[in-house]
Parts: C-alpha cells; structure tokens; sequence
C-alpha cells in the first residue's frame, strides 16, 4: 500500500468532493479493478464489495485511531479495487488516497490526488480531463528504447550482496501493520537544503547517510562489512514530462553497497554514499534493475510466483537475508492540495515492510520533511522505531553548516 494524507482546516464541500471523487475513478478505470493472476495475467473490474469500497465519508469523533484503522487494512488486489478514498470528518475534514502499490509509485499517487483537487476546484467536475501521454501503456518499454544496448550493459554491472544488519524483530509474523512518523520543520530542512547545495550534492544523499548511520548505530554489524541499503528511483526521469504515464509503477529499487567503518561516522558514510549514487545515476542503475525485472518475466508469472514463494520460505527460515529499504516520495505540490480549503498539513507513507526488511519513506510538504515507517507491530517494537526516526532526524540536523 502506500497513501497520501491531507489534513485540512475546515470541511469539503460534500456534493462536490463526491462528484470529483467518482469522476477521478471513472477517469481512471484501473482504479476499479481486480488482478487476475495467470500465465499471462491482466486486470478486469472488479465487482463492487459494500464492504470495501473505493469512496466513502467517514464521521469519527477519534480522527487518529480511525486513519490508524484505515491504514493498517490493505487492500486485496485479487478482490479490488485497487484504490481506497476515504474522507474523515470530525471538527476539520483529512483526506486519505490509498493505492495498491501494484499499480502506481509515489508519482501516480500525487497525480491521481492533483486530479481529484482540480476536479472538485471545477465545481461542475467535467474537466475533460486526459492522462498524460498513453494512460493504457505501463510498461518500461518507452524507457528502453531510449537507451538501446546501455540496458543490457547496466543489467549486467549489478551484483547482490547479503547484508547483516541487526534490526530487533521479535518474531517473523506480520501481525498488525503500524506506521510510525516524525517531523522536522521548515526552519532545519531549510538548512539542510542549503548544506546540499553549497556541497554540491543532494538533499537525498543526504536523507540516505542518515538512515545508513542510524541504521549503524541502531542494528550494528561486524565492523567492515559491506551492508547493503536498497533504495528506489523513479524511471519517469528518462522521459520528458509530456509523457509521463499518471498511473504506473516506474520506479524499481536496486542495492547501494555502504561499507560500514569500524567507527562509523556521518562525514565518510556522506561520502560514501554521494559517490556511489552518483556512480549509479551515471551508469543507469535503475535501467538495469528494470532490464532484470523484465527478464524474470519472460519465464511467466507463475514462474516468478514460485521463485517468489521459495524466497518468502528461505527468508522466514532464516536463510536468506532481506536490506533494509529508503525511498524519497518526493514533494508534494500545491496542485495536489488545492481545494480552495485551508490545509494544515499533508504527508505520505510508503508500504509496511515485514521482517526481516525494514523501510524509511520520506516525503516534503512546504518546507517540511516527513519521515515515516511501515511495519508488523507484532515483530518489532514501536519504540525502536521512533528511536530510529529520531536518530536519521538528528543526523539530518548535523547537515547546516556551511563549512
């Protein structure tokens, strides 16, 4: 699953947020269906469940626990839909658009939000809205053809290592899913910001460094092992923005090698990691783990459903280890948030990740930076979690001079 949360000030208007709602849906038909698994698999409609449907208006008077609630049900791709919108109202209105992550990124999301918000700010919502470029094409096929033999040669240059991170998982269950967030301001992200640019380097290296020594210092390893982190880019970055299909997954996920020092310290892990992302934008690493993706299909999904499965029983009997996980959503653009009502705050969360993984999201909403995490309750404490956040968080506020 992965989610976008807006926090208004005030109500929606309740005739309109429904016409541009059910009009956003209809706009884009995979929202409504259901995967089909097969040799061959596709998606159809999906019959309508009372029990589970894609819009509704929730009254609470406990906005916490129910948004709690609501995040911790995922939705069954077998069964769709595949998009959940829920609005709860209590003294102010919060909006939560929830995707099966099967079918969009973090991009797809913020489109889908963008269009709903330009839908209700229409009143009539008969936008004549159109996707960009080919709404039906969710393949990476567009991507390839840009780069040719590259893709090959950037498959064949990545390597899987094993990592041995500690992270304290209680059990291997999935128990219930829990979301754990912590917030820094505008005044210290600006900092940050302005660390980046005089260094020449990127606000995400910087995110990156962070969660690798919090990582370092929370879930320790032998000294000198070389500790993966897997982290995401979105292959959207190759095509020009006319192009970008809305709702599609095109971001992949590959593995950053960070060797951990005896001593590990901010500055070498910054280092570090600027060098080899850079290294991996220069030698199009996400093209190669996209050209691997595809080459797995090739053999059927009934074949990568059984890899799959071995993996899942190798990994639960402790045989087969899985990185930890950070992935930038990106910025939140006012378009996504405007409906003529005053917002509070927005914010979005990435997907739970059961052991023996663990993810960071984060995510930026005028001027403030929201990290978040997605995990079992069952096998891990909250509290590391929050200690963890807090840590990447005072990392993070070590990045404003400008020496």
């Amino acid at each position: 699953m992965i989610h976008l949360v807006i926090h208004f000030e005030g109500h929606a208007d309740d005739a309109i947020m429904d016409r541009a709602v059910k009009e956003a849906l209809f706009t884009e038909p995979l929202t409504m269906a259901r995967f089909i698994p097969g040799e061959a698999p596709f998606f159809e409609p999906a019959d309508t469940d009372p029990e589970m449907p894609a819009w509704a208006c929730i009254r609470t008077s406990a906005v916490e626990n129910t948004l709690a609630e609501l995040l911790a049900t995922p939705l069954d791709p077998l069964r769709g839909p595949m998009a959940r919108i829920r609005l709860l109202r209590s003294d102010d209105d919060l909006l939560c658009i929830s995707f099966n992550h099967t079918i969009t990124d973090a991009y797809g999301v913020k489109s889908f939000g963008s269009l709903i918000a330009r839908l209700y700010r229409s009143g009539t919502c008969n936008g004549g809205y159109a996707p960009a470029g080919n709404p039906h094409d969710r393949s990476f096929d567009s991507i390839f053809s840009l780069l040719g033999d590259k893709c090959g040669e950037a498959s064949g240059r990545l390597g899987k290592r094993q990592g041995a991170w500690s992270i304290p998982f209680k059990s291997s269950g999935t128990g219930k899913r829990q979301y754990a967030t912590k917030t820094i301001d505008s005044e210290l992200f600006s900092c940050i910001r302005h660390y980046a640019r005089i260094h020449g380097i990127t606000v995400n290296d910087l995110l990156l460094s962070s969660y690798v020594l919090a990582l370092a210092e929370s879930a320790p390893s032998p000294p000198g092992t070389c500790n993966p982190v897997l982290t995401s880019i979105d292959l959207r970055r190759y095509l020009s923005p006319d192009m970008y299909p809305s709702l599609a997954n095109l971001s992949v996920a590959f593995e950053l090698p960070v060797k951990i020092p005896p001593k590990p310290a901010l500055p070498e892990i910054e280092l570090q990691v600027h060098t080899l992302m850079s290294r991996c934008k220069s030698t199009h690493t996400g093209i190669g783990a996209a050209t691997l993706l595809c080459r797995e299909f090739q053999s059927g999904f009934r074949h990568v459903e059984k890899e799959l499965a071995c993996m899942e029983e190798k990994t639960r009997d402790g045989l087969l280890g899985k990185n930890p996980f950070f992935t930038n959503l990106g910025v939140i653009p006012d378009g996504v948030i405007g409906y003529g009502v005053p917002v509070r705050t927005a914010w979005m969360l990435g997907p739970v990740e059961y052991p023996p993984g663990f993810g960071l999201a984060a995510c930026t909403f005028r001027g403030c930076l929201t990290l978040s995490a997605g995990f079992s309750g069952e096998a891990l404490e909250k509290d590391w979690v929050l200690s963890l956040l807090s840590s990447v968080a005072q990392n993070l506020s070590r990045f404003i001079s400008p020496e």
